[in-house]
């Protein structure tokens, strides 16, 4: 992942601590649930409680303590009680699930919203080295994890503690002796407890891991499904994807196991305390009546459920928790991920520009490779002039384009546009004023008019469809039937490759930059549509600094400047009649492309 990690003196609090952050907020609502959970979890407490009352009840009818009508009014009274119990508990169990639930969903969105903001926010070097299926598993699958702790976990874990403290509190008041034989075992499962518990967290971080790279690698095969096809490449994606999910199916095995064998634990070491209780106890009932009572008997037998069922939902709780807790460190591991471009203390927000850019000995090199792709390059644009780059691929055209708008930071030199580094500037306000238009125009799933919007969401419809004219799309835009309301579907599937190119100029018209960047923009279309978009980039590029990135040297005759790029340094520059009179570089690759397009 690529980013600046902080440093040990910059590290933020635990990421469990970081979690209940965002919990803090609602604790008011997590307390009411858990008031209502509790009535919830003492009523099979009080129902043993009232079992062993009636038991003691009848057995004082029997022994002539107690007259039968007496004994009759108070196994009413009891039943009545018992009654109220189980009448009120449903109430209380919808509270706490309808309260919890509602906080739990307001903590999710705000984290998920909050990360989805961050990564928004980060450098392009971090898109560099993260798929956007990893991520995307990050936004929804990691924070669905989480889920489960915050709305069963956080809440039943004190419930678990009430129930178990009233219950142990019950027992010693009772019969210390009793109540010692009914926690005898519990320090041996909580021993197997631990052991177990870091094995599933480490296979629960396991599993979510190979989640987001499955995640992942499935979206970018399914996004080239057409590349995929052409190569004939189902089947090794098939089988891939089969081996994948194999690795997956031994996880999710040997996290059921882990379950399993917790499970087993706790059975064995309940039941045997339940039968210890019983020996031991009717011994004391039998030949000892005065110390305890039939009725005592039952409700610690009844009862010591209440002990080992809450240690049975510990349990887990524990799994939910290491889950949980996996997710919320791939999570955080984002957080602390911060931008390696980021505005300057004391930036301003640009004005209008004119154009003029200038670089100088600008070196730079990606963060994800050490080959140096500029050394001490040098370069002027005039405002409102237009200059194209040329040269071998890999000599550093589109990264020019790329530090222009700050997607990464320099090694050092700097750029200039009318005069100021470009440092000085907030990025939002110099990106807005740097209009882009790609080779592969990006569309989005909505609405041709949604689209063309996203260079300047305010805009007016009119100003939508003014756009649209200027960039040549109004035509086939009204000749759909839904017209500017037309579903593109998903990266603009309904349209060719010139009208999602047209769309994408109306987008930058509708931003109106001060500065276009033409990264290939016509190098993928045909004839007819390149001629069409030729048309519109002409109109765009009116009164405005242009620099065209261009493999295709007869779109680019008439610039005003042509560079020439290689090994990350300006070899040549001029104007296209002085270039190719100079007989170098430029000169050769037209008269390569020249006699390539004659002989076609």
């Amino acid at each position: 992942m690529i980013g600046r990690k902080l440093s040990r003196e910059e590290r933020k609090p635990s990421n469990l601590r970081r979690l209940l952050a965002y919990v803090k907020p609602h604790w008011p609502q997590y307390a009411l649930a858990t008031a209502a959970g509790l009535v919830k979890f003492l009523m099979p407490v009080a129902i043993a409680w009232l079992v062993g009352q009636a038991v003691d009840t009848l057995g004082s009818v029997n022994a002539g303590k107690m007259s039968n009508q007496a004994g009759w009014i108070e196994i009413k009274r009891l039943l009545l009680i018992g009654a109220g119990i189980v009448l009120a508990s449903p109430i209380f169990v919808y509270w706490r699930s309808a309260v919890s639930a509602r906080a739990t969903q307001e903590v999710i969105k705000s984290l998920r919203c909050d990360l989805y903001a961050h990564i928004q926010k980060l450098s392009h070097s971090f898109f560099d080295s993260n798929r956007s299926g990893s991520l995307t598993s990050r936004i929804i699958g990691d924070t669905e994890m989480i889920q489960p702790f915050l709305g069963k976990a956080f809440v039943q874990i004190w419930l678990c503690i009430a129930l178990i403290s009233v219950v142990l509190t019950y027992f010693f008041s009772k019969s210390v002796y009793l109540g010692l034989l009914s926690v005898s075992l519990l320090p041996v499962q909580l021993l197997i407890q631990r052991k177990i518990g870091w094995r599933v967290k480490r296979n629960a971080t396991a599993i979510r891991d190979h989640l987001a790279r499955l995640s992942g690698s499935a979206q970018e095969k399914l996004a080239a499904a057409t590349v995929v096809k052409a190569f004939t490449g189902e089947d090794e994606e098939i089988q891939r994807f089969s081996d994948d999910s194999n690795v997956l199916v031994g996880l999710g095995v040997k996290n059921s196991k882990l379950s399993g064998m917790s499970e087993a634990s706790m059975n064995f070491v309940r039941y045997s305390t339940q039968l210890v209780v019983v020996l031991i106890g009717g011994h004391l009932a039998l030949f000892h009546p005065g110390e305890i009572t039939v009725g005592l008997l039952i409700q610690f037998i009844l009862m010591q459920g209440q002990i080992y069922t809450p240690f049975e939902w510990l349990n887990e709780m524990q799994l939910i928790t290491a889950s949980a807790l996996g997710a919320t460190d791939r999570i955080f591991s984002i957080f602390d991920t911060e931008p390696e471009v980021a505005d300057r203390p004391g930036a301003v927000r640009a004005p209008r520009f004119r154009g003029e850019i200038v670089l100088e000995r600008v070196c730079f090199s990606y963060p994800t490779s050490d080959n140096l792709i500029f050394d001490r390059l040098d370069l002027v644009i005039p405002a409102k002039t237009t200059l194209a780059l040329v040269g071998p691929s890999g000599g550093g055209k589109t990264t020019v384009t790329h530090l222009l708008n700050r997607f990464y930071e320099l090694d050092s030199g700097r750029i200039l546009i009318d005069g100021r580094d470009t440092c000085d500037y907030t990025i939002y306000s110099l990106r807005h004023q740097i209009g882009l238009v790609p080779q592969e125009p990006v569309l989005f799933s909505g609405t041709i008019a949604e689209n063309i919007l996203y260079g300047r969401p305010d805009a007016s419809f009119e100003e939508v469809c003014d756009a649209a004219r200027r960039a040549y799309a109004e035509e086939f835009i009204e000749e759909m039937e839904d017209g500017y309301e037309t579903m593109l579907g998903e990266r603009g599937v309904r349209l060719s490759g010139g009208q999602r190119q047209r769309i994408s100029i109306a987008r930058t018209f509708l931003k109106d930059p001060a500065i276009i960047v033409l990264d290939e923009a016509t190098s993928a279309l045909d004839s007819e549509s390149e001629r069409i978009v030729q048309q519109a980039l002409e109109e765009l590029t009116v009164e405005r600094t242009t620099i065209v990135v261009a493999h295709r040297l007869s779109t680019i005759k008439n610039a005003d400047q042509i560079a020439v790029v290689d090994q990350g340094r300006v070899i040549e520059l001029g104007p296209h009649d002085a270039l190719i009179a100079q007989g170098g570089l430029y000169a050769r690759l037209c008269e390569q492309q020249f006699d390539l397009s004659t002989q076609q």
